[in-house]
């Protein structure tokens, strides 16, 4: 206490309280800063989640990809083995068939010819069905690996241009309307990016009970989803606006709390008791990406939240991968189909082959009776008439040699497969 009155003698006072309040002011200056800072570190840091999702998402995708190019390999060797064992068997019925028409009597082998004819020509046809099917599957599983590349930038570049479009849309979506009207847009240009067929695969606007989701999409084997895309917006356009940062923090608050009401809300509504085989939880369509984003960082827990309303939050890139899997479960419906047809069409042709190797053995075993009924005739005739004709021919009656009648050796063979 002694100092003060010696600093003030040595007028040294004055100096030291304007430093003590230069300090001060540095002080609180390095605070708002320091804030400021925080704030910007984590917007950067939900950046880099953002960005983090999207590579494990193409991550994911290429896994995919791999693996349909090893479908797309196993199909293409199948077909080349369907394709081999074809001519193998059309090679068959040629070679069977010309050692069956080899022998015989001109009437025996035109009426043999007509046999076989009817015979081959179902089969013929039954082969021409198989290749075509063949054909149709291995163009359906090229198309599909195609198709999944240019899907995969289709996604990277639809994901840009949402993010780039966000901005100018903020100044149209102030209206109620507007805003319904483009998260029902948003909406319908994802699910066509996914490849769902308008009222096939999803039906728009449907009425269930006096509810109204804004889709319904149908899954392979008769499932139905429902999907809404009223969700509330306003509070986070504003804050995108607001200068202050406290505003700012007030809107993203106000925007946190209509979602939880608005999942609450989906979660009372139980779309799953009133659409038949619809799995229990409900989609709630968010049209943009940082608005789903901003809710999530203000309030850790909302994803819990949703999940115990049975309510699942997806935004553009969330929903069209849950729809692309949809599309492409449809696709192995249809290639399932196709590969039922195949199995079909094999048996048939199987049925077919039993039917025509039981003609063969009847047709051979026709040509055997005939041998044996020429080689009997054979027999009486060198027994019973020609000692006679020689005994004419010695005794001058004529002057023609008689030819030799020879028997006929060779048999059939057993037709593979004869007994059906």
């Amino acid at each position: 206490m002694s100092s003060l009155p010696q600093l003030a003698g040595s007028g040294l006072l004055p100096f030291v309280l304007g430093f003590a309040a230069g300090a001060l002011l540095v002080a609180l200056w390095l605070g708002g800063r320091s804030a400021r800072l925080g704030e910007r570190l984590r917007l950067l840091g939900d950046r880099l989640r953002g960005a983090e999702e999207a590579m494990r998402e193409r991550d994911a995708l290429r896994l995919e990809l791999a693996r349909l190019e090893a479908v797309r390999q196993a199909d293409a060797e199948r077909a080349s083995w369907m394709e081999e064992t074809t001519e193998t068997l059309r090679d068959g019925f040629r070679s069977l068939a010309g050692e069956a028409l080899e022998t015989g009597a001109e009437q025996l082998a035109a009426r043999s010819g007509e046999t076989l004819a009817a015979a081959v020509a179902p089969v013929e046809r039954s082969l021409a069905e198989l290749r075509a099917q063949v054909r149709e599957l291995e163009l359906a599983r090229r198309g599909a690996h195609a198709g999944l590349e240019r899907e995969i930038a289709l996604l990277r570049d639809a994901h840009r241009e949402l993010r780039a479009t966000a901005g100018r849309l903020a100044s149209a979506l102030r209206s109620p309307n507007v805003r319904g009207r483009w998260g029902e847009v948003q909406l319908r240009r994802v699910v066509e990016m996914a490849g769902l067929v308008e009222h096939v695969d999803f039906v728009e606007k449907p009425t269930v009970g006096g509810l109204r989701p804004d889709l319904v999409v149908h899954l392979p084997g008769g499932a139905v989803l429902p999907v809404d895309a009223k969700t509330p917006l306003h509070a986070f356009l504003e804050a995108a606006d607001e200068k202050d940062d406290k505003a700012r923090r007030r809107r993203l608050e106000a925007h946190r709390k209509a979602l939880r009401q608005r999942i609450a809300e989906l979660g009372q509504r139980a779309y799953w008791r009133q659409l038949e085989r619809a799995p229990d939880f409900v989609v709630m369509f968010v049209p943009n990406d940082a608005a789903l984003a901003a809710a999530f960082a203000s309030d850790p827990e909302l994803l819990d939240f949703a999940h115990a309303h049975r309510v699942l939050p997806a935004t553009p890139v969330t929903l069209l991968a849950l729809l692309k899997s949809v599309a492409y479960g449809w696709r192995e419906q249809r290639v399932a189909h196709n590969a039922r047809a195949i199995a079909d069409l094999g048996r048939e042709l199987h049925e077919r082959l039993a039917r025509f190797a039981g003609h063969l053995d009847k047709l051979g075993r026709g040509l055997d009776g005939s041998v044996a009924a020429f080689n009997r005739a054979v027999g009486a005739l060198e027994r019973r008439v020609m000692p006679a004709a020689r005994r004419l021919g010695e005794a001058g009656a004529t002057a023609a040699d008689l030819p030799a009648v020879e028997t006929v050796e060779r048999r059939t063979r057993p037709a593979p497969g004869g007994d059906g």
